[in-house]
């Protein structure tokens, strides 16, 4: 079969109106899940855009790769997605955002128009200290814009790539990378003006004091200038990225309109996810970061050969999944040693026995001083602060994470928390020891901070994006077992 998988850029699973949204209107995200499979618990390998892509491609968790933050890009020195599908005759013809390293070497890649890690982020080499950035120039990059967005070109370029394929029966791979709906939130008048006279108020979790935020969250709050965000900037951040969103969900309509007109519609697998959410001024935070719903869960629908229309996936899954996926689909062997699974059986309706009933994320970039990691299974959400402590939520009872079990006197003593707080921890501690990651993250950032002489934030005329190339002995030291998930 074919196979077209769409990622786009800071869309959080709950903005779509398949999961619930009252307000944006996603009529072709709609359309797939209706058609296929929606994933409802699926999760970023780690909340912030380099890190998280380095991870899908490659199949493998961050503290397994050392891609810690948007200065330490993946380079191809791991192989990912296209070389094992070049093992195998196949290549994956890629437009649009990758945000790899510019100088890596991917065999198996035709790439177009990609969008590759040139900017580095050299926060994260200064996360000891209480920096915080210039984050009111994007509290005020939103409003109603006549340029044309750059998915329009990775659109374009992917659908006139599928219209030469017209009529071919040799099987293909296709990646269509969109920007949207990261910030800024900038977008024509028609849909500003639409969610413009929706959107009249702010979510009540978007409103302080937010006491709910242990240090880790208060520091990151205060990187990012949360406080300068009053309550008519977070309403038009709502309206930006709704706006945005809707555009995004055209583009995906567009090429779902392309395979039926060329003809690929029965036979093609359709993938759409995002790398990572966008938390909105939600718990006082903005963009990504950290483990809150908005931020670390993803959009994940699939439609396809096999897959029932309507199925809905409540099983726990990541992006670091996306590769044994595709390797299932396209007939190539899934490499050994992998964290993930193929979800082409959850999707398909059948059972996984072997796969781990929880999903994984980690966060080691700017804006906080030590690793933070979350599980989520069944109704918990476990999260730990490497050297601040750990955090335990009830989805099911505190969808909105204001109550954080583990410090509430009412219920951090019943057995209830305690029994979740164990089990989460016993799972998080089966994918890797967080202290050793944490230091081992730290001491990384540090070192390439001197090797590129860096000594003061913020980082002046530094253009070397680093790319440490690791010996397959020296990648992973003292990780636990990661198979079976």
């Amino acid at each position: 079969m074919n196979i077209l998988l769409v990622m786009s850029d800071e869309h959080s699973h709950q903005a779509m109106g398949c999961a619930g949204h009252p307000v944006v209107r996603t009529p072709n995200m709609d359309r797939l899940a209706a058609e296929g499979a929606m994933f409802e618990n699926a999760y970023t390998p780690c909340p912030v855009c380099t890190p998280a892509r380095a991870g899908f491609f490659t199949g493998k968790y961050v503290h397994q790769l050392g891609t810690w933050d948007n200065a330490i890009p993946y380079d191809g020195s791991v192989p990912g997605l296209s070389q094992v599908l070049a093992g195998h005759g196949k290549r994956l013809t890629a437009f649009g955002k990758l945000d790899f390293h510019p100088d890596g070497e991917y065999e198996g890649l035709d790439a177009h128009l990609p969008l590759q890690r040139t900017n580095p982020q050299y926060e994260s080499f200064f996360r000891g200290q209480d920096i915080p950035i210039d984050s009111a120039q994007r509290f005020r990059q939103m409003g109603i814009s006549d340029r044309p967005p750059r998915d329009d070109k990775v659109l374009q370029g992917a659908v006139e790539w599928l219209r030469s394929k017209r009529g071919s029966e040799e099987p293909w791979i296709l990646y269509a990378g969109f920007l949207d709906p990261h910030f800024p939130f900038y977008v024509d008048e028609e849909r500003w003006k639409r969610y413009n006279a929706i959107v009249t108020d702010v979510p009540d979790v978007a409103r302080p004091p937010f006491g709910e935020l242990n240090e880790p969250l208060r520091l990151l709050r205060r990187h990012f200038r949360g406080e300068e965000a009053d309550a008519e900037t977070v309403r038009r951040a709502h309206v930006g990225y709704y706006a945005m969103t809707s555009r995004l969900d055209d583009s995906v309509g567009l090429l779902l309109d392309t395979l039926r007109e060329c003809g690929f519609e029965e036979n093609t697998l359709v993938i759409y996810t995002s790398d990572h959410g966008e938390q909105l001024g939600h718990h006082g935070l903005w963009w990504k970061c950290c483990m809150y719903e908005e931020s670390a869960r993803v959009p994940l629908l699939m439609r396809g050969p096999g897959i029932r229309g309507g199925t809905a996936v409540k099983a726990p899954v990541s992006l670091i999944d996306l590769l044994p996926t595709v390797c299932d689909a396209a007939g190539v062997p899934v490499p050994d040693g992998l964290p993930g699974r193929s979800l082409l059986p959850l999707a398909r309706g059948q059972c996984d026995a072997e796969r781990a009933d929880f999903a994984f994320s980690e966060y080691h970039a700017h804006g906080v001083p030590s690793g933070m990691y979350m599980v989520r299974w069944d109704r918990w959400k476990y999260v730990i602060y490497s050297g601040y402590g750990a955090q335990l939520f009830d989805l099911a009872a505190d969808p909105a994470e204001t109550v954080n079990m583990l410090e509430d006197p009412a219920l951090r003593n019943s057995p209830a928390a305690r029994e979740a707080a164990a089990e989460g921890d016993r799972r998080l501690r089966s994918v890797c020891d967080p202290d050793e990651v944490s230091l081992r993250a730290l001491r990384d950032q540090r070192e390439i901070r001197k090797e590129l002489g860096i000594d003061a934030f913020p980082a002046q005329n530094v253009r070397t994006v680093p790319h440490p190339r690791l010996r397959p002995e020296e990648r992973d030291p003292g990780a636990a077992g990661t198979t079976g998930r």
